[in-house]
């Protein structure tokens, strides 16, 4: 085997690599431009709006983002095997797995110390999915104090009021 082969497998393998080490919000970010999906950034006063909302809360929220799917949109099958293997891959901890008949909603943690420092739910209803993708250094029992309660499964109240006439992206 000579220089150029060896060079050509090792560029393939790292490619290789690099496509498979994708994170949660790398494979939503394709759907961010696509009519009826709502991407919504927490940033700024926003952010820090949220992080004072309480001021017994010991958390700490570093970004939030979430997507919002309407009228029975949702992400592709293969994205969601996608997200299944990063959530097996990082070993995040299934939470909450809620179900009724109006609605779905999974909360997955990553754990690091006495914090979550990641939080991947997603809440799927009839009409409407919504995905959250959390990092900072979260208290599990804290998310209802910061609006939301995925503990009740209830998100519907957060949904409504996030809707697409009420944020500006």
């Amino acid at each position: 085997m000579n220089l150029k082969s060896l060079l050509i497998i090792i560029l393939g393998f790292v490619t290789f690599q690099s496509n498979a080490q994708k994170n949660i919000d790398q494979v939503f970010r394709k759907y961010k431009n696509d009519d009826g999906v709502l991407a919504v950034n927490f940033t700024g006063d926003a952010l820090k709006m949220l992080n004072e909302s309480n001021s017994k809360v010991k958390s700490t929220i570093e970004t939030v983002e979430v997507f919002l799917f309407e009228n029975k949109k949702d992400i592709e099958s293969s994205d969601k095997s996608k997200i299944a293997s990063v959530l097996s891959r990082d070993k995040f901890d299934l939470l909450i797995d809620v179900k009724n008949k109006d609605q779905k909603v999974k909360l997955y943690g990553l754990e690091s110390g006495k914090f979550l420092n990641k939080i991947y739910a997603q809440v799927n209803t009839p009409n409407v999915n919504v995905y959250f993708i959390l990092s900072g250094k979260i208290i599990f029992e804290e998310l209802a104090d910061m609006g939301m309660d995925f503990q009740k499964g209830d998100m519907t109240d957060f949904i409504s009021v996030k809707s697409k006439e009420e944020i500006k992206p």
